[in-house]
């Protein structure tokens, strides 16, 4: 097998001379000289001529002399490559976040990680919960900041999950709504029979409204599907229908709309999500750290 360090016979095919090379090598010459005939012997050919006074590439030395530093500096770069991936001040974390996250939890990370490492590559997408739970799974992703706990999370499942937030789940009503006149907690089932505006199927509110209907006997009546929480609120401000949304999410005030809290109290949990069995790098360790003390600082309770 050819050996990956090669300084040594590049050192060599400059100086030319076995004494000058060891000496630059800090090797004794008969260590050199060894290691020489191991190489010319893998390779089955001499790289040298020798006479009298010194050493001279041949053909074969000098076809192999351009590949060893051609090689050798691959390698240098591979290394400074992995030494610029793994150096937390500007290595590369992937974050992924869903969609009604982007206005609030994202910016104070950002802000936080980019106080202490103003040059860490952060690179952001934002999706559904479903798919950036497969986006982790399938390492697209090292991080994300989901909600609800997702199943792959629970008992020994291939995904960690760490709880960031908690907003108690409510009826949002249009103001002149029949149920409207009152702040009282509700129970979904009584707004079975109005139309409902939700979110795509697979976001995390969806998943929610899904699962809360199922367990209260109904199927909601869908007029309108979105992308954004606002959208779905400012849709119920304007009379379409009603919808499942967060209390004290801090940027979806939207006026002429009444919250009703679900009774029994339901909870939206955010947290973060990144596969289980997976070391994390030094970058993604810093900007887990950044997400952590955040949520120890109650910047998400509500």
């Amino acid at each position: 097998m050819i050996p990956t360090d090669l300084d040594w016979f590049l050192d060599l095919a400059r100086t030319r001379h076995m004494g000058d090379s060891a000496a630059n090598l800090g090797i004794p010459q008969p260590t050199l000289s060894r290691r020489l005939a191991r190489l010319e012997a893998t390779l089955g050919a001499r790289l040298f001529d020798r006479d009298g006074r010194g050493l001279e590439l041949n053909a074969r030395g000098r076809a192999f002399a351009e590949a060893a530093g051609a090689a050798t500096d691959a390698l240098r770069a591979g290394a400074a490559e992995v030494a610029r991936l793994v150096d937390p001040a500007q290595g590369p974390v992937r974050l992924d976040f869903m969609h009604s996250l982007g206005t609030w939890m994202v910016p104070e990370i950002l802000r936080a990680a980019r106080a202490t490492r103003p040059d860490a590559a952060i690179s952001l997408h934002q999706g559904a919960a479903r798919l950036l739970v497969d986006r982790v799974l399938a390492d697209e992703a090292d991080l994300a900041l989901v909600g609800p706990q997702p199943p792959e999370s629970l008992a020994d499942g291939p995904l960690e999950w760490t709880p960031l937030a908690r907003q108690r789940l409510a009826v949002g009503l249009p103001a002149d709504h029949r149920l409207a006149g009152s702040a009282a907690p509700l129970r979904l089932r009584s707004v079975e029979e109005d139309p409902f505006i939700a979110m795509l199927p697979g976001y995390g509110t969806r998943l929610l409204l899904d699962s809360l209907a199922d367990a209260a006997g109904f199927r909601p009546r869908l007029v309108f599907e979105s992308m954004e929480l606002t959208t779905v609120a400012g849709l119920v401000s304007a009379g379409l229908g009603v919808a499942l949304l967060p209390i004290d999410d801090p940027f979806l005030s939207v006026t002429g709309i009444v919250l009703r809290p679900i009774a029994p109290a339901a909870h939206r949990e955010l947290g973060m999500i990144r596969r289980r069995a997976v070391d994390m790098t030094p970058p993604v360790a810093a900007l887990n750290d950044d997400i952590l003390a955040l949520a120890d600082a109650g910047r998400w309770v509500a």
